[in-house]
């Protein structure tokens, strides 16, 4: 996203660039269409990979798919990596359903540094073999099994909330967010409410010298999830706070800072 907007791609001259690669928060599928128009003779490959893991999964992006594409694939695994999803059952998921992701492989880490109860937490016994002892790390992250064997990113397990009686991922409601064209970045958080649990605010921040509205941007979400994830409160800045390594500080924005 960042080399999209500051990287003034157009003023330079590219065309030897043979690869790009991109990992860290979920690309945006409106500016990867913008990233293969101002690079169209460069291959494009989302990564992805927790600290814990290195980079575990790969997607190359299929140009004749973008116009269609909704989200951005993180891919399959990596070559000696192992990644698969399990549902709330503990069950291997099929194509369609969603679980969180699980990795195994030699990159794995062996644990945090003066942390042992982090690391009994996200580093568990591989209980799918009985070989012998193996750890795989948790990811905490949901993803979707596509019927081409690559995976969706949903969002962050604790990223999903209840409201009225819905379970809702907010990675959701975000991707429907950032595809409207005034939109630069957005974070959408849960505000804790007696009545329905939780209520659902958009930290929205539009790109230089575009107007939107609250109205409008409700209306386009409209389009695209049910009307329980349409957010309730719209907030507009100029940006939104980043941590040290340029992601979205949410700790941050879910505090009302």
């Amino acid at each position: 996203m960042h080399l999209v907007l500051h990287g003034n791609l157009k003023a330079q001259n590219l065309d030897r660039l043979r690869l790009v690669l991109f990992a860290g928060e979920a690309c945006p599928v409106k500016y990867l269409r913008q990233l293969a128009e101002l690079l169209p003779k460069a291959e494009l490959y989302n990564l992805y990979g927790p600290t814990e893991t290195n980079v575990c999964t790969y997607y190359r992006v299929d140009r004749t798919q973008l116009a269609s594409m909704e989200k951005v694939p993180i891919g399959r695994a990596c070559a000696n990596t192992e990644v698969f999803a399990v549902d709330e059952h503990d069950q291997f998921i099929h194509a369609g359903q969603t679980g969180e992701l699980y990795v195994r492989g030699p990159s794995v880490t062996c644990g945090y540094w003066g942390d042992p109860e982090k690391t009994k937490q996200m580093l568990v016994l591989n209980r799918f073999q009985s070989h012998h002892d193996e750890k795989m790390y948790r990811t905490g992250d949901l993803v979707i099994h596509r019927e081409d064997g690559d995976y969706d990113f949903v969002g962050r397990r604790d990223s999903q909330i209840k409201s009225r009686g819905y379970r809702i991922e907010l990675g959701e409601i975000e991707a429907a967010l950032l595809s409207h064209p005034a939109v630069k970045e957005v974070a959408v958080v849960a505000v804790p409410d007696e009545e329905v649990s939780n209520r659902i605010k958009a930290i929205v921040a539009p790109h230089s010298g575009e107007s939107v509205t609250a109205v409008h941007l409700q209306q386009h979400c409209a389009q695209r999830v049910p009307r329980y994830m349409i957010p309730e409160m719209i907030e507009f800045r100029e940006s939104l706070p980043k941590t040290t390594t340029g992601k979205l500080d949410r700790v941050l924005l879910a505090s009302g800072h």
